[in-house]
């Protein structure tokens, strides 16, 4: 599993271990299935304050398509948080989307192989005996 880390905020860029560590505990067995994690720390308004620390995660599961959770909360534990307990519960329900489509198109595999075979599909009309 690769890891990239981007932060815009010299704070954020001390989270990347912490957030690294929390993304994986979050993930549990399922980060076997895992080929990379981008997360994007960003301080929105900068030195502003308020509700501005942003956690943006990106999943590519292997056989699947990428899973992306945001989160902004006025601290950066929240922020990593949020988004660690909605991230294993989007990467398992993309996991059971992936094995349903998977298992539809096994089921109907035999149809489209008996389509496929010679004398199936489209037939010539029957000709007209006139006698």
């Amino acid at each position: 599993m690769k890891l990239h880390f981007r932060s815009n905020d010299l704070e954020g860029q001390l989270w990347q271990q912490r957030t690294a560590n929390r993304l994986r505990q979050a993930l549990g067995r399922l980060r076997g299935l895992v080929a990379r994690i981008k997360i994007r720390l960003d301080d929105v308004n900068g030195p502003a304050g308020g509700v501005d620390k942003r956690c943006n995660v990106e999943v590519l599961v292997r056989g699947s398509s990428p899973v992306t959770v945001s989160a902004t909360a006025r601290s950066w534990q929240d922020s990593v948080d949020a988004v660690a307990s909605r991230l294993r519960q989007r990467v398992a329900s993309q996991l059971h989307r992936a094995t349903v489509v998977e298992e539809h198109a096994m089921a109907h595999a035999h149809v489209r192989a008996r389509m496929a075979a010679p004398g199936h599909g489209i037939r010539a009309p029957r000709r007209l005996r006139l006698e």
